[in-house]
């Protein structure tokens, strides 16, 4: 029988029958027993001690370092989209087959965008605290239709939420690595992008800050920056500052650097956090996990 650990934290949870799948292709799976992101030591452990071949991967670093040291394993299955956390290089030249799961969370992502930007408008999460902590405090807030939507990364998600916000009657321009002809947008550069934009969101991958002191200094003033993809993306001690001078009027932030996050954004009354459920609807999570157990089966089975 095969040998799998399943480093996703909540696997399973809502279609517990995946189980039985990889029971029924003859495949033993095990579980994460922390409860959270894995750092490189403890999945090269797990990895090594367990001498799995096969893992159903979240977002723990699987750099080469670990993917040279665990040599039983033949598939990494991504729950998720993002690759960005798997060294493919190295995982080509071990021989480790990769895949990961694109168009499932397209919904689930851009929805809960969209739920940030309009709590960051309308002042939602603010009024929520006051109203329970006995104040009643009557705040303006400001409309979507007439803004201008930035969009960085015009994927299938950043693709989705512009026409969710363009159905409000918002404007969208977006910037991507590729130059896209027929999109639906104008597409422009990063830096017009930072300086036209009325609300910022990102929805790219990469382990390089985007939003750092430059583009913070050049984009308007109460600006709404909303990271629904990589924490890694956003510079947190210059957005703090940001949003603390007034610069910034809110940040609606689902992932980041380190987590479960701790840090000084906590404090701020102007920031909306989640703790990264972008894929949290059940119906997306389903599907997600159900095409990351069919990807690791075939990929045992010798599918490229």
């Amino acid at each position: 029988m095969k040998k799998v650990f399943i480093a996703t934290t909540t696997f399973a949870e809502d279609d517990p029958s995946l189980l039985k799948t990889l029971v029924k292709a003859k495949i033993s799976p095990t579980m994460n027993p922390y409860g959270r992101r894995l750092s490189e030591i403890e999945i090269t452990d797990i990895l090594v001690k367990g001498q799995y071949d096969g893992l159903l991967a979240g977002l723990e670093p699987l750099t080469e370092v670990v993917l040279t040291q665990a040599k039983s394993l033949k598939v990494i299955s991504r729950v998720g989209v993002g690759m960005d956390n798997i060294d493919q290089v190295a995982a080509k030249k071990l021989g480790i087959k990769v895949f990961n799961t694109p168009g499932v969370l397209t919904d689930a992502v851009a929805e809960l965008t969209l739920g940030l930007i309009l709590a960051a408008l309308r002042k939602i999460s603010l009024l929520d605290r006051k109203m329970r902590a006995g104040v009643w405090d009557k705040q303006m807030g400001a409309l979507l239709k007439g803004k201008t939507v930035g969009i960085v990364g015009f994927g299938h998600i950043g693709t989705r939420v512009a026409d969710l916000v363009l159905a409000f009657g918002a404007k969208v321009i977006f910037t991507d690595v590729r130059k896209l002809k027929k999109a639906k947008a104008k597409q422009v550069s990063l830096a017009q992008l930072i300086k036209l934009a009325d609300i910022i969101s990102l929805h790219c991958s990469g382990k390089e800050a985007l939003i750092g002191e430059k583009e913070i200094q050049a984009a308007r003033t109460n600006v709404i920056i909303i990271n629904t993809a990589r924490g890694s993306l956003i510079d947190e001690k210059l957005l703090l500052e940001g949003l603390s001078s007034g610069k910034i009027a809110c940040a609606g932030l689902d992932v980041f650097s380190e987590e479960p996050y701790k840090g000084e954004l906590l404090k701020q009354d102007n920031v909306i956090l989640t703790p990264h459920v972008g894929s949290y609807a059940k119906e997306a999570r389903i599907l997600m996990e159900a095409m990351a157990v069919e990807n690791l089966i075939q990929g045992l089975k010798g599918r490229e």
